[in-house]
């Protein structure tokens, strides 16, 4: 029987890892197609055969990226309440951001946003898998307010955003090598900062009365 096309002789997901590492360790940019070959140790023919060329290579290490991420939001939002949503999208990210066994799916991402005109359909890619995540969280705390768990003036937009911003700090923390144990500590912190039931959170486009003061404005509602 032909095996034409179907290289063999390696495992393919350990030569995904071993490129993955490649490109987090050197960028897009800068990782040849002999680089390449040397990390997951196979011949040229093998990896074309395999992977088709570097871009598509690079692509399959994001989408792989991309459906790690989309399982821990799915899984997330399953939980009681927003909150809890939330904080195990963070815990879990953090927990996934130091795992000493994978590259930093993080860094991945960095070497597409830094690549040149190859990587411009992974970026858009990636630009449209973090909106889809946003929505699902979003759609999530207003599942919150229906039930009145959280306040029905909230701007769920914002607070979604607040935990995307509280993500990216935990992801360059990892970056610098922070430790586990104080990235935890810090979503222990932050989590303090979620609204309770009567606590809306206010859009950039809310109005802010006339002569208030910046005390006035960060004053909890009672």
């Amino acid at each position: 029987m032909s095996t034409r096309g179907r290289p063999r002789g390696f495992d393919r997901d350990a030569a995904l890892l071993a490129a993955t590492r490649l490109f987090w360790a050197r960028g897009y940019d800068g990782t040849s197609l002999a680089d390449l070959t040397t990390a997951m140790g196979i011949s040229p023919s093998s990896f074309y055969a395999a992977f088709t060329d570097k871009r598509a290579l690079f692509a399959e290490a994001v989408q792989h990226y991309m459906q790690r991420y989309t399982a821990i939001y799915i899984e997330a939002v399953r939980s009681a309440t927003a909150r809890e949503a939330a904080e195990k999208i963070l815990r879990d990210s953090v927990d996934e951001f130091t795992d000493t066994e994978r590259p930093m799916s993080c860094l991945v991402v960095s070497a597409a946003i830094q690549g040149g005109r190859d990587t411009i359909d992974v970026r858009q890619t990636l630009e449209e898998h973090q909106h889809a995540l946003a929505a699902i969280l979003t759609e999530r705390i207003e599942q919150d307010q229906t039930a009145g768990r959280l306040d029905p003036g909230l701007d769920a937009a914002v607070l979604t955003d607040w935990v995307r911003t509280l993500w990216e700090g935990l992801s360059n923390q990892s970056n610098a090598s922070v430790p586990r144990t104080r990235l935890h500590q810090i979503i222990d912190l932050a989590m303090t900062a979620w609204p309770a039931a009567g606590a809306p959170v206010r859009s950039p486009a809310s109005p802010i009365r006339s002569g208030s003061s910046s005390r006035d404005r960060s004053a909890p509602q009672t």
